[in-house]
Parts: C-alpha cells; sequence; structure tokens
C-alpha cells in the first residue's frame, strides 16, 4: 500500500500518477510493465516512485485494489430497480450492473483480468483475497433465499456461491466479445439483455425451491 508521501502528494499529482500507472499495468503483463515509463510520462524521477511505494509489487497492488474499489463503488451506486426483488432479480441486476461497470472502467476492468489470469508469484494471494470478499456477500444473498424459501434449502451456499461468481466473472468478457462490434454503447442493446434473461432463466430452474415454484 501506498507510503503518507503518496499520500500527502496533490490530489491531481496523486490522481495522475496512478491514471498513468494504471493504464501501464493494465496494457502490459506485470513483468513487461514498466516503471521508468511510468514516472517519464509522469514527468518525475524515477526514484520518486519508491519513495511513494515500496516496490513495483506494491504499486501494482495499490493500483488493483483502487480498479476494484471504483468498480464496486459505481455498482453500489446504481440502484437496483425494485427494492424488493427476490434473489434471481438481484442477481441479474448485479450482473448487468458488473458489465456496465466494466464498460465504463475498461482500463480498471483489463488490470483486474490481468491479474486473475496472470501467473504472478503473487497471484494466489491476489485471488484468496478476492475470493474471501466475494463469497461472503454472495453466501449471505444465498442464505438469506434459502431462508426466504426463494432457493432450494438442500443446496449448500458456498456451492451455489462459487458457481454463481465463476458465471459473473465470465459473464462480461462473453457479452464484450458478443457485442462490442455494435457500438460503445452496447451494454445498452436489446440483445444483451436477453442473455442476462436466459442465464437467469438458467439458474431459476436448476436453484429455485421446488416448493415455491
Amino acid at each position: 500500500m501506498p507510503k503518507q508521501t503518496f499520500l500527502n502528494l496533490p490530489e491531481e499529482k496523486r490522481q495522475a500518477l496512478t491514471d498513468i500507472a494504471l493504464d501501464e499495468f493494465a496494457n502490459h503483463d506485470y513483468n513487461t510493465a514498466s516503471v521508468s515509463k511510468i514516472v517519464e510520462k509522469a514527468g518525475i524521477a524515477k526514484g520518486s516512485v519508491y519513495q511513494y511505494f515500496e516496490n513495483k509489487q506494491d504499486l501494482f497492488m495499490y493500483l488493483l485494489e483502487v480498479a476494484n474499489q471504483e468498480m464496486l463503488q459505481f455498482i453500489q451506486q446504481t440502484a437496483p430497480p425494485n427494492p424488493e426483488a427476490d434473489f434471481f432479480e438481484m442477481l441479474r441486476w448485479q450482473m448487468s450492473a458488473t458489465v456496465q461497470a466494466s464498460q465504463k472502467y475498461p482500463v480498471h476492468a483489463k488490470l483486474a483480468q490481468r491479474a486473475y489470469a496472470s501467473p504472478l508469484p503473487f497471484r494466489d494471494a491476489i485471488l484468496e483475497r478476492m475470493k474471501q470478499v466475494r463469497q461472503a456477500h454472495f453466501q449471505a444473498l444465498v442464505a438469506q433465499a434459502q431462508s426466504a424459501g426463494c432457493l432450494d434449502p438442500r443446496l449448500d451456499p458456498a456451492v451455489v456461491s462459487f458457481m454463481v461468481q465463476g458465471l459473473i466473472s465470465e459473464l462480461g468478457p462473453f457479452l464484450q466479445s458478443k457485442f462490442c462490434a455494435r457500438g460503445h454503447d452496447w451494454v445498452a442493446l436489446p440483445e444483451v439483455g436477453e442473455v442476462f434473461d436466459q442465464v437467469i432463466e438458467v439458474l431459476r430452474r436448476g436453484l429455485e425451491s421446488r416448493s415455491g415454484s
């Protein structure tokens, strides 16, 4: 995490360095991402980076935290259309909001994908940290839905959470490859909504409580 010297920088300078570093790490794998290029574009001395962060890994972890937090904040600020929505309606909304966040913050999303897919020496620590956050979130939703009679009570919440997480993480890249050629606002296409509906229908058929169907 950043040192106090970085936090003491004027906000404009801190944001500029963050944006430049995000772009470099998003467009190159960890080993080829260049700290020299970052400082050159930022117009600062190379040694300054190590006054702000312990090392390259520390900088990368900070950038990943920024990317995840900003996309999560966007999702949280996008209120679900129906506060009384059931588990499947909430899940559909979350799928849509997650894809929208990836489109609004393409550099952030690209960096996160590289972090999860690259054979980094500290990749396991990244994955474990993010998995714990998501797992707790989804397991709570599943347990609540089971208590309300919406989901089959025989299902293990950990298994359902694992499956849903994997599905959501792959849905964005799938939709992008399928629809991004249609223009910048492809997320709003009716066909994208139809994909969400189909995914939810498959999940509903497999997870819904038979007594409540």
